[in-house]
């Protein structure tokens, strides 16, 4: 009897300890994460972002690990498609002129997959990348497509790129064998009666003082985003940049390309519509900074 309480107790005092230990990762990662995103010291938030890295990926790995509890570490993007197939979390580590980072994971199937960018801009509206050269960005939603059986997946996400710059993507991933594959020879833009271009992800950079959206819009059933022209900046040292011209373009889904679509409607006091925000039904942007609460728009 003495030997069946004293092991019930080591039992009752281990799921004690485990949660004590749960609580402990949370509480830090949530502290490492608000340095990150309030620090004016770019050491400091380099500091931070170190042991937000080093506790995040332990407790990833950890048998304390559960994905329910992502969602409540403060600044991570952590999206899934419409069939939960895989958990996506990015999030980034801004330290203005000193550079731009992003960080990532890919939950699937029992396995935390890292995501390493290379910061390699070349050609990357049309190379086939990986998880080792990821193009680094913040995702804010997932569409879920099918061609011709095969789930492909565009991930709609954010870079703050360069001082004067900001980046947006729609991006393409496939899995091959339960491996991530960033880019798919999907969007398509016809061109007279040649075969057009066809583009891997779309890329749009843009003047950082500036809004510009990217995204899925039920409605039009179509990704909709802001037409932008060249103008010069209007930052002091800003230079030649782009800008939107207040109308919207596209690409439509045939069952086998996103195909371009010119001028779809011409709107210059909203954007188009963002369906989700990337942090939560707060007030924080997609930079997790307060920001005055605005019109709901219904999509």
């Amino acid at each position: 009897m003495k030997f069946s309480i004293l092991a019930l107790l080591l039992v009752a005092g281990s799921f004690s300890l485990n949660g004590q230990l749960l609580r402990t990762s949370i509480d830090d990662l949530n502290f490492y994460a608000d340095v990150i995103a309030n620090a004016g010291n770019p050491i400091h938030k380099q500091r931070a972002h170190d042991e937000f890295a080093k506790i995040f990926d332990e407790w990833l790995n950890s048998d304390q690990f559960n994905v329910g509890d992502l969602e409540s570490i403060q600044w991570l993007s952590v999206k899934r498609p419409e069939n939960e197939s895989f958990t996506l979390i990015t999030w980034q580590l801004l330290k203005g002129e000193k550079g731009n980072h992003y960080f990532g994971y890919i939950l699937k199937d029992g396995k935390a997959i890292k995501l390493n960018s290379s910061g390699d801009d070349e050609d990357l509206e049309y190379n086939v990348l990986g998880t080792n050269d990821w193009a680094g960005v913040m995702y804010y939603n997932i569409l879920t497509m099918d061609k011709a059986g095969e789930k492909i997946y565009i991930l709609f996400g954010y870079n703050a790129h360069k001082n004067y710059e900001s980046r947006k993507i729609a991006d393409a991933l496939t899995f091959d064998n339960g491996v991530p594959v960033f880019g798919y020879e999907i969007f398509k833009r016809q061109e007279n009666e040649n075969r057009g271009v066809i583009k891997n992800r779309l890329v749009l950079d843009y003047a950082s003082d500036s809004n510009v959206s990217l995204n899925f819009n039920p409605n039009l059933d179509m990704i909709v985003f802001d037409h932008l022209i060249p103008r010069m900046g209007r930052l002091p040292g800003q230079g030649p940049t782009m800008l939107p011209d207040g109308s919207y373009v596209g690409y439509k889904w045939d069952g086998e390309y996103f195909n371009y679509v010119d001028k779809i409607y011409h709107e210059t006091q909203a954007e188009a519509p963002f369906p989700k925000p990337v942090l939560g039904n707060d007030k924080r942007n997609i930079l997790g900074m307060n920001q005055k609460a605005t019109k709901k728009r219904k999509n």
